[in-house]
């Protein structure tokens, strides 16, 4: 019979933990580049080609794991997205009902029928955001959002 010291089980508790990380490290796959990239806290600056009335509200969160969230200026928004390459599609979104002034609800109609119809998704080298349809117009643009926004 082996006695085990109060040392030797925090020794083999610290190995057990080691091995699980190691084993849980070298089986999940890296999220594609492009996904890291679009991911992120990104101002919206232009919607379907108009300039927005309250930019510092207008914003979207699109988290690597898919499941963006964000603001209208007047609402808030969740929905889910597949990225592949520069392939962008995006699951119908959900918004809060909250009624806002005619400004702010025609600026969340543009940023949501821009979110509808997205085809595609990229990062200029600039670092601005580009959200495009299928023609290749561009209907939405984001800036990253830096501390103290």
């Amino acid at each position: 019979m082996t006695k085990t010291t109060p040392l030797g089980a925090l020794a083999g508790c610290l190995a057990g933990a080691l091995m699980a990380v190691v084993s849980a490290t070298a089986t999940a796959e890296p999220a594609p580049a492009a996904a890291l990239a679009v991911a992120g806290l990104w101002r919206v600056d232009p919607a379907r080609t108009e300039p927005l009335c309250d930019r510092s509200q207008a914003r979207l969160d699109s988290g690597a794991d898919g499941r963006p969230s964000g603001h209208t200026s007047c609402n808030t928004l969740t929905t889910s997205y597949t990225l592949e390459g520069t392939r962008l599609q995006v699951a119908p979104v959900s918004t809060t009902r909250r009624v806002c002034g005619r400004l702010q609800m025609a600026q969340e109609d543009r940023i949501l029928t821009a979110l509808e119809r997205v085809t595609s998704a990229r990062v200029r080298p600039d670092g601005l955001l580009e959200l495009r349809v299928a023609d290749g117009q561009g209907v939405l643009r984001g800036t990253r959002f830096q501390p103290g926004d």
